[in-house]
């Protein structure tokens, strides 16, 4: 069941604090851009329209735990992992690690975790409300492909 992408991330001087460490918060949107681009691997969108429905995916969890700094310069390799499918819902697992130190050139281990969970929902003409719907055939059957 799991699909998996990998994707890497060169750390940018705007991610970092005043020590050359990346900012926390940094690895939520890191997180959401490897979601990103897993989909546009499986050729489709996380918001927009498929198969007639207008939808969204809208975070119900998001968590990371960090192990070592990541420094300015340093290549991440983010690994993204399906590790659980509903009808209406996904999580994701992400295990950020050093490809290569900016330091030393080298590859290093594990800097941090995390988890995103996601439901899939849409908002009908003249409603506020989101509502909660079975995530398109087309993304489930390309899903089921990889």
């Amino acid at each position: 069941m799991p699909n998996r992408y990998t994707t890497t991330r060169r750390v940018e001087f705007s991610d970092t604090d005043m020590a050359g460490i990346a900012h926390f918060s940094n690895f939520f949107r890191w997180m959401e851009s490897a979601e990103h681009e897993f989909f546009r691997s499986l050729g489709v969108t996380v918001h927009g329209e498929v198969d007639g429905l207008s939808f969204g995916f809208v975070r119900v969890h998001a968590s990371c735990d960090y192990a070592k700094p990541v420094r300015y310069h340093d290549l991440l390799g983010i690994d993204l992992e399906v590790t659980a499918k509903n009808a209406k819902a996904f999580a994701y697992d992400f295990v950020f690690r050093i490809a290569e130190d900016a330091r030393t050139g080298e590859p290093g281990g594990s800097v941090a975790r995390g988890r995103l969970e996601v439901v899939c929902v849409t908002r009908h003409p003249g409603e506020e409300r989101l509502r909660a719907v079975d995530v398109p055939p087309t993304i489930v059957e390309r899903m089921a492909a990889s």
